[in-house]
């Protein structure tokens, strides 16, 4: 069993939550080269995503900090934000989890699920009544885990390359 806690990320956590979704990104760019990928300036603008989150009342990050003995390692984050939908929905808005990064080592261990249990807590103090996820249809781990969480299928989205 993974000794850990759940708690909000903060500004001495920027370092590790860059690492863990460069993780991300690295599998993502596998999985969809043409759309993914790594430049240079990434460890800046994910930097700048994660200190917006941090400080908007309407965001959120969520870390898994292992305790290991004196040292403490975070091993996984979820993001989302209350999104706001069109004035013609009977719902006004609903929570939108970003991101769920979970580090190699620690998949498959409940990380996932207890992040995703916490969001949800954030989410529900904000009187809201939905969650609402994207994920790639390449993306089969992440497709079974968010099954796995009873998300259903909602809206599809489609994509189409213009050609020049």
């Amino acid at each position: 069993m993974i000794n850990m806690i759940i708690r909000q990320a903060v500004y001495s956590d920027l370092e590790q939550i860059i690492n863990l979704s460069t993780q991300l990104l690295e599998l993502h760019s596998q999985i969809d080269p043409e759309y993914y990928q790594y430049t240079e300036d990434y460890t800046v603008k994910i930097r700048s995503w994660a200190e917006r989150h941090l400080t908007s009342p309407s965001q959120f990050i969520l870390v898994a900090e292992e305790e290991q003995l004196n040292d403490k390692k975070i091993i996984g984050f979820i993001s989302g934000y209350i999104k706001f939908l069109f004035p013609w929905y009977k719902i006004n808005s609903v929570g939108h989890i970003s991101f769920l990064v979970i580090d190699t080592k620690f998949q498959k261990k409940g990380v996932g699920r207890q992040l995703e249990e916490a969001a949800k807590r954030w989410f529900r103090t904000r009187n809201l009544k939905y969650i609402e996820v994207y994920t790639s249809e390449k993306n089969s781990a992440g497709l079974s885990a968010w099954k796995a969480y009873s998300y259903q299928p909602f809206n599809k989205f489609l994509r189409k390359k213009i050609s020049s």
